[in-house]
């Protein structure tokens, strides 16, 4: 699919151009040592990508999720952890204070992370809840000036390493699920034990533990009537962002099995001369423009409030995260047994695609999601 724009075309070649020189060497070692990037998130706040869609008065660029989703491809070829820790800056907590914040609040946290010096991490999931909101029994129980906040949050992406987590809770007063603002060094916050995961070891996930945590009122973001409409409201243009990382896992896998069947040769001819591959690449190059496609039009999908609408994204993600998974698998197949070598660079894409069925929820809730959709839809 073709970019609507030079400045586009711009934004994806100078993308590539860091990727390559800067994140594409150094992944291995991220991956093998299960290291949070943090010199990417420096160099990003030097580039001016994480004032990337945030507003110019407070030092950003205000750009739309379509040069994130670009953005966020070019990277994930490279290294997906590093994609999604920049997802977080781009597609979902500072867009919450964009969305819903004070002027206080707007001035206090943006400027902060244009310059870096504030990262953020979104936590929702908690030990026994996963994707449903309703569920959740983290508290904020009021009291004078401040909520006290306690439970636990489990599996968070940046949780070691972020500045300021947006927490996904319960307000004791109203009974209303929303979300608050709680930085690191709030009296009774903690960190808890990190994850080691499969694929994605770079995310600094980490457990988040709150004891009787004072957060100031003023840090409230969503509560109250319509906060969970507002929250799945902003869910859409995550949904693409993780998208959009799938993507990029996918195609940097369909490279690689490309060049390498052009390289290597059995019975002195290169594996892309029998016509079997040749059918397996060309399935797998179909896949990735599908996906491609879905991407692209959800990001350009800006109809509900600058957010893509709660099907064209749940559709793309879907797609993607799956696909991503097929062409990944595929791609090592294509290796044979060095396929399964951490020599090779596929069977990491591999791992990386399976992990991003689980980040930000799991696609099967997405499902209901379509068809809720569906069984409103008039015929």
């Amino acid at each position: 699919m073709m970019l609507r724009s030079n400045v586009e075309e711009l934004i994806r070649k100078c993308t590539a151009r860091l990727v390559k020189s800067q994140i594409m060497p150094l992944a291995r070692n991220w991956d093998e040592n299960r290291r949070y990037p943090l010199e990417n998130m420096k160099k990003f706040a030097e580039l001016g990508l994480l004032g990337l869609r945030i507003p110019k008065e407070y030092g950003g660029s205000e750009r739309g999720l379509f040069d994130a989703v670009i953005i966020l491809e070019e990277i994930a070829k490279a290294d997906a952890s590093t994609a999604v820790n920049l997802h977080i800056q781009l597609n979902a907590s500072p867009l919450y204070i964009v969305a819903y914040g004070g002027e206080s609040l707007k001035r206090k946290f943006l400027p902060a992370l244009v310059s870096g010096k504030a990262l953020f991490s979104m936590a929702q999931t908690e030990p026994e809840v996963g994707s449903d909101l309703t569920g959740l029994r983290t508290l904020a129980r009021p009291e004078g000036s401040y909520y006290v906040v306690n439970g636990t949050k489990t599996m968070i992406t940046m949780g070691a390493n972020a500045d300021v987590h947006l927490i996904y809770l319960r307000f004791e007063d109203d009974n209303s699920i929303g979300c608050l603002l709680v930085e690191k060094d709030t009296e009774g916050f903690s960190v808890g034990k990190g994850e080691d995961f499969l694929g994605l070891r770079g995310l600094g996930s980490a457990e988040l533990i709150f004891q009787d945590c004072r957060v100031p009122r003023e840090n409230v973001l969503i509560k109250g009537p319509g906060s969970l409409r507002k929250m799945l409201t902003l869910f859409n243009g995550t949904r693409v962002g993780l998208a959009s990382i799938s993507l990029g896992i996918a195609e940097a896998a369909f490279e690689e099995a490309l060049r390498y069947s052009k390289l290597r040769t059995v019975s002195g001819k290169p594996l892309i001369a029998y016509q079997g591959l040749q059918w397996r690449l060309a399935e797998m190059a179909i896949n990735i423009e599908a996906m491609k496609s879905l991407v692209y039009s959800a990001a350009h999908d800006t109809k509900l409030n600058g957010f893509p609408d709660q099907f064209t994204s749940s559709v793309a993600r879907i797609a993607a995260s799956e696909g991503a998974v097929k062409i990944t698998n595929m791609a090592m197949d294509m290796f044979g047994g060095y396929g399964y070598s951490k020599e090779f660079r596929v069977e990491r894409y591999l791992r990386e695609a399976k992990g991003m069925l689980y980040v930000g929820g799991t696609v099967d809730v997405l499902r209901n999601a379509i068809g809720s959709y569906l069984k409103k839809k008039s015929i």
